[in-house]
């Protein structure tokens, strides 16, 4: 599906880039709310910009389960400084779950991966990505102050239930929802560890690596993991990006997305070595659904149609030399 450009999108995305900026930069509750809910507003109009059904579908269940999050948000933070608080040591742990909720993290994700299904890969792009930045951010710092306990549990269930729910997937976009919600059990590991700026590199690499795939999924418009076969007929070197792309979010050496899990393992053997068991678990039922789906791309050719070729022969070279660098931080590895 294209992404049609007007003076209309332009407004809408410099509104939502300027929302997470103040949200980022936000020193009171109040302002990071005001932000949050610009933000969203924002965000409403891309995911409805082709007016399908599904889209629709997808944009009001987002709107509702951000809604239901800023609704936790706002009054969790200002419980937490009324001195008439019902029940002041649960307002963190709302807080929390409020934050969790916008993230589409475990156990708040019922949101997520419906939303992505309905959606189209250029919205699939935004919200995986520049979307999670700014609840991410707070995520990130506002752990420090939550129970040690609490966060270990949460990267662990992120893991586990991304691995186990992808495997029962064949919608590409439900595979890339469950996955996002794997890594982010690694990014909250960091945290566990007090390590915030290694949560964001992790985030960083995240997106480095899903921008690219997500917009070549859009060019070829798929929906399933069996139509990625087609690629063979269209361009081997897409093809081999595609692979390329889906090892690396797996986290195979040499690959990029192999760095931050490594680092992430060295660090947590000082702190939680059944946490290390439980991420490298969840990691591997990510690997077996992305080379699950790899296989069958490279071994349904000979069913697909030859006049695909007619159809995507001006494949754009920028499309998949992006996809190329995005192993340029492996060499990083071996250091």
């Amino acid at each position: 599906m294209s992404f049609m450009w007007s003076p209309a999108t332009t407004l809408t995305l410099s509104t939502m880039v300027t929302s997470t900026m103040m949200a980022l930069s936000s020193t009171n509750w109040m302002f990071l709310w005001a932000s949050m809910e610009l933000n969203l507003l924002s965000f409403i109009p891309i995911l409805m910009s082709s007016k399908s059904n599904h889209e629709t579908e997808g944009s009001i269940k987002y709107f509702l389960a951000q809604a239901m999050g800023s609704a936790l948000l706002l009054t969790s933070s200002v419980m937490m400084w009324s001195p008439y608080s019902i029940l002041p040591k649960a307002m963190p742990v709302i807080l929390m779950m409020s934050i969790l909720l916008k993230l589409g993290s475990a156990p708040c994700h019922f949101w997520y991966p419906s939303v992505m299904s309905s959606i189209s890969w250029i919205s699939c792009t935004i919200l995986s990505s520049w979307q999670k930045l700014a609840p991410l951010s707070i995520l990130v710092f506002f752990t420090g102050q939550m129970s040690k306990s609490i966060v270990p549990l949460m990267a662990g269930l992120n893991a586990l239930l991304g691995g186990v729910m992808g495997m029962n997937q064949s919608q590409l976009r439900a595979i890339m929802a469950y996955s996002s919600i794997g890594h982010l059990g690694w990014m909250m590991s960091f945290m566990f560890m007090d390590k915030p700026m290694m949560s964001m590199l992790y985030f960083t690499v995240y997106c480095s690596l899903i921008i690219p795939l997500f917009m070549l999924l859009n060019l070829l418009n798929l929906k399933t993991s069996k139509q990625l076969s087609k690629t063979s007929m269209i361009s081997p070197t897409m093809q081999l990006s595609i692979s390329i792309m889906l090892i690396s979010l797996a986290g195979l050496p040499p690959m990029t997305g192999f760095m931050p899990k490594m680092l992430a393992i060295m660090m947590l053997t000082s702190y939680n070595t059944p946490l290390i068991i439980i991420l490298i678990l969840g990691s591997l039922m990510n690997l077996f659904f992305y080379l699950n789906i790899i296989i069958n791309m490279m071994m349904n050719n000979q069913n697909m149609n030859c006049s695909l070729k007619k159809d995507m022969k001006n494949m754009p070279a920028l499309i998949i030399m992006s996809s190329v660098t995005s192993m340029g931080l492996a060499p990083m590895v071996m250091l």
